[in-house]
Order: structure tokens, then C-alpha cells, then sequence
């Protein structure tokens, strides 16, 4: 009996130490907790971020092709944190990922160029439709909208068009022909002494080559106005003050000057930056500085009878008359643009050659 009892014994030791072995075998493999509450918080803070972003150009925009790549680093992060098998180690390097990407593409934000002195930007972008009378967004903040409008009859009564914009997204950009235009109500502010344009321009291949492609005008040759002459080279007009003159001059026609080296290519998207100020005018296409002509004394003048500015022919269309030809609006001695145009700046200042650059990097395809 004694015998017994101490087998007994012995086993129900032996059972209590193996059940407290697989207790303690038990607890040693459990799963740890991950924590991906911070990835979460993340991950939406990040997907909010991406529905309120808008690509583009203007200020407050982001560069285009951040959003996609902003995107990919969510949905390597939504991966992790939907694997049921991912460690805590695996969760905080995703978030460390997640967070160098958010600030990456915090750092695309597009800043102003010389925000002081944009005086208009029209970036195209929102444009959905292109009826008569559809605003057309002024993005400098000085609320500068234009309006499309439909050509003079005599240019064949032209209709703005969507077209696809230098990175061929469809209906970013605008296409012109017979007098199709957009109107921007005068401003002092569009009218200075001194400026710059900066214009995306895409003349249409025509053969022979049209002259007088009126792209940026404020009352013409009597303002100023930005076109594309038969050569085919850029081309800047504008009518002056030079009080260093002897004697001094007022409201005088004109200085004409164009880019004087190389063509403008038909076809093709360029970036064409003209400024006028301290002496000069200056030519830029694709950020290079391809002409400076340093015999511009004075500055442009203001008009004394206010004209809208008109992207895509030289006039407003109700200002045209058809007689008497002695007109200073005589319709026949104007013209209109053939192609397409994108993210037109006017500044009122003298743009640096850096700061001409930065805008083509900033724009280009």
C-alpha cells in the first residue's frame, strides 16, 4: 500500500509540474500586442491631406506627380497595418516611412514667385467649360477673373477650346483660333510701367506661317501686346514715356523688338518670358535668356482710355469697329492667335533670370 500511494504521489507531482510547465510554455508564446494606433492616426491624417490637395502651379498647389507618390507611401502603410501577422517592429518602421513621406510632400507645396508682384495668373486648370462667359480664375489673390468670349465676325467668330496641356492631361490648357479669346476687365494693376509675361504657348503649324498672332494684348500697339510674327519669333510691342529724353516723350508708339535669335517653333510647347524695364527688353524661352535688347529707355505707358486685356486676339471683341479704317479698334489691322495657350503670369516687376528659371522648372513637363 505504501508503495502504491507513493506512485501515486510521484504521478500527481509529476502531473501538476507538467501542467505548470505547459502553463508557463502557454504564456511564453502568446502573441505580443501591437500598438498601430499612431499608424492609424496617421493614415487618416494623410488621406485627408490628399483629398483636400490640388495639383498644379498656383500657390498652395502641389507639384504635379506628388499626390501619386504621396498615395503610394498610404497604401504601404494601410498594408501593414491590415496584416494581422505585422510586428510592432515592422508597424513603427512603416510609420516612420509614412511620416518622411507626408513631409516630402508637405515640401512640394508650391510657394509664389515675386508674390508682390503678380499682378494676374490664369492657370486654365479649372476651366470645365468653354462658353461664352465662363469665368476664367485669376490665381494671383488680386481676383483679377476673366471671361471667355466668342471672336469678332471678321476673324470668323472663334470658340475657346479644351486641348491637352504640356503634360497631355486633356482640357488643361486653352485652344484659340479665329478671334476666340479671353476677356480680363482693365486694371491699373495689369497696366504697369515696368513687367514681365510669362506665357505656355503652342502655335498651331500653319504654312504659310500667319502673322500677327496676338496672344497677350492690352489695346494693342497703343498698350502693349505679346504675338508671334511670321518669322516666326516672339514679338513685344508697347507704347512708352521717357522723360530722360530731350525733348522728353509721352505716350510714344513704339518700341518694337522681337527675340531676334532663334524661332518659335510651331507645334510644340514652349515657355516664353518677356520683360520690359530699366532700359530693357528681355527674351526668354524654356528659362534661357535668348535675347536682351538694352535700348528701351522710359516706361510702358497708361493708357489713357482703359481697355480689357484679351488673351488670343488684340481687342476685345465688342470693342472692334469695321469703319472707319482711320480707327484706332479698325479690326483689319489686328489679328488673333492659332493655337494653344497654358498658365499665362503678368507680373509687375522685372523678373530676374533665376526667377525666370524657377518658373520654368517649376511648370515645365
Amino acid at each position: 500500500m505504501k508503495t502504491r500511494k507513493s506512485k501515486f504521489l510521484i504521478y500527481a507531482a509529476t502531473l501538476l509540474l507538467f501542467a505548470g510547465g505547459m502553463t508557463m510554455c502557454s504564456k511564453d508564446s502568446t502573441t505580443p500586442v501591437v500598438d498601430k494606433t499612431a499608424m492609424t492616426a496617421a493614415i487618416t491624417a494623410a488621406n485627408t491631406l490628399l483629398a483636400g490637395a490640388k495639383e498644379g502651379v498656383a500657390e498652395g498647389n502641389y507639384l504635379k506627380g506628388s499626390k501619386a507618390t504621396y498615395q503610394t507611401a498610404v497604401t504601404a502603410a494601410q498594408t501593414v497595418v491590415a496584416d494581422a501577422a505585422a510586428t510592432q517592429a515592422q508597424v513603427t518602421a512603416a510609420l516612420a516611412s509614412l511620416n518622411a513621406a507626408t513631409a516630402t510632400f508637405n515640401g512640394s507645396l508650391v510657394t509664389a514667385i515675386d508674390k508682390a508682384n503678380l499682378a494676374g495668373q490664369w492657370t486654365f486648370d479649372e476651366v470645365a467649360a468653354t462658353t461664352a462667359g465662363t469665368v476664367v480664375k485669376d490665381y494671383s489673390g488680386n481676383s483679377r477673373d476673366g471671361q471667355i468670349k466668342v471672336g469678332h465676325p471678321f476673324w470668323g467668330s472663334g470658340v475657346v477650346s479644351l486641348v491637352a496641356d504640356r503634360y497631355g492631361v486633356a482640357g488643361k490648357a486653352l485652344g484659340f483660333d479665329k478671334g476666340a479669346n479671353v476677356e480680363v476687365p482693365y486694371s491699373a494693376g495689369l497696366n504697369p510701367g515696368i513687367m514681365s509675361l510669362s506665357v505656355w504657348a503652342k502655335p498651331t503649324v500653319n504654312n504659310p506661317i500667319v502673322n500677327n498672332q496676338y496672344f497677350i494684348s492690352m489695346n494693342r500697339w497703343n498698350g502693349y501686346k505679346f504675338n508671334f510674327q511670321d518669322t516666326p519669333r516672339a514679338f513685344f510691342t508697347a507704347t512708352y514715356d521717357d522723360p530722360s529724353a530731350n525733348p522728353a516723350k509721352v505716350k510714344t508708339c513704339c518700341y518694337d523688338r522681337d527675340q531676334n535669335v532663334g524661332k518659335a517653333e510651331q507645334g510644340v510647347w514652349h515657355h516664353y518670358v518677356l520683360t520690359f524695364g530699366g532700359g530693357h527688353e528681355i527674351f526668354y524661352i524654356d528659362g534661357i535668356l535668348v535675347n536682351d535688347w538694352n535700348n528701351t529707355p522710359g516706361t510702358i505707358s497708361t493708357l489713357a482710355n482703359p481697355i480689357n486685356l484679351v488673351f488670343g486676339q488684340d481687342l476685345p471683341t465688342s470693342t472692334y469697329v469695321t469703319t472707319p479704317d482711320t480707327s484706332p479698334f479698325y479690326v483689319n489691322y489686328g489679328g488673333f492667335y492659332i493655337g494653344a495657350l497654358d498658365e499665362i503670369r503678368i507680373y509687375k516687376s522685372v523678373l530676374t533670370a533665376s526667377q525666370v528659371t524657377s518658373i520654368y522648372n517649376l511648370e515645365k513637363p
